[in-house]
């Protein structure tokens, strides 16, 4: 670890963290959840560290913190918008720096509602950031099309449960649609970990309550928390078992009563999976 964040292995051998956590996992087992948070909040900046992106202000030059009713979150804009920095303002005796912001949706072929993961113990809207910037980069060279990301911060904890980020992500969509005229159909929900389960019930939602807002074009699920047999089907179902979803249950709803009662718990508690955007589904680990 230390020779990974000292930069003294090349950036592709990501996988360095993977080994360590590995390793430590069985430590972590016997950590409560308060030093289990101390310890990824300390990882996740030290990647930033790595990333170029320890600071705060550094973070803000590639994205700019936006919120609406019930929801908050970062608008990070294609790189080709990034522009540090667009006039001097006096201050006093001082000249300050205005950096420039973007409105959401402004000028892009397509908006990715990111949905981060690492919800239940420590996740930041930010904490892809890196990755998000890469993304971006590695879609307009090879696609010729232009990206914006909207990344929502949500909370997953006991003293939030599995409800209260779901109302989160479906109030971004909201907002996304009806405040900045983005149309549906060029908005893709992408989700890692936790945010893929929370991408998946979003979903469900959007389609029986908000069908008025129009489906998403399509998903990205990174390693969401579910599991399926082996070899994988072409359906959903397939891969969203009642094995997984009840881990998924038992992790985000802390088994409350009124909680598990919800069709939106769970993709699994949900009557038909029909009628949702294609998918995009990798899994791993």
């Amino acid at each position: 670890m230390g020779q990974y964040i000292t930069g003294k292995t090349p950036k592709e051998q990501t996988f360095m963290i993977g080994v360590v956590v590995a390793m430590l996992y069985p430590l972590s087992e016997t950590l409560s959840i308060r030093q289990y948070r101390l310890f990824m909040s300390t990882s996740l900046k030290l990647i930033d560290l790595r990333a170029g992106l320890g600071s705060e202000a550094k973070k803000a030059k590639w994205a700019t913190h936006v919120q609406g009713q019930g929801w908050q979150g970062y608008w990070i804009p294609f790189q080709d918008q990034v522009n540090h920095v667009i006039s001097k303002v006096k201050k006093g005796e001082e000249e300050v720096n205005v950096p420039k912001t973007t409105a959401v949706g402004t000028e892009c072929d397509i908006v990715l509602l990111a949905v981060h993961g690492g919800g239940f113990i420590d996740g930041k809207a930010l904490m892809f950031l890196d990755y998000y910037r890469k993304l971006m980069k590695s879609v307009q060279q090879t696609q010729g099309m232009k990206i914006g990301i909207l990344s929502v911060e949500y909370g997953l904890a006991p003293e939030n449960p599995f409800p209260g980020a779901l109302n989160e992500i479906t109030a971004a969509y909201q907002d996304l649609v009806k405040q900045y005229g983005v149309d549906s159909k060029r908005i893709v929900l992408f989700g890692d970990s936790a945010g893929g389960n929370l991408v998946l019930s979003t979903s469900v939602k959007l389609r029986d309550a908000y069908s008025n807002l129009g489906s998403p074009a399509g998903h990205v699920l990174i390693c969401p928390w579910v599991r399926g047999p082996d070899p994988l089907q072409s359906s959903l179902y397939d891969l969203v078992n009642a094995a997984g979803c009840e881990m998924f249950v038992e992790a985000y709803t802390q088994n409350k009563p009124e909680n598990l009662n919800s069709p939106y718990t769970s993709p699994f508690n949900s009557p038909t999976l029909q009628g949702l955007s294609p998918m995009l589904v990798f899994i791993g680990g």
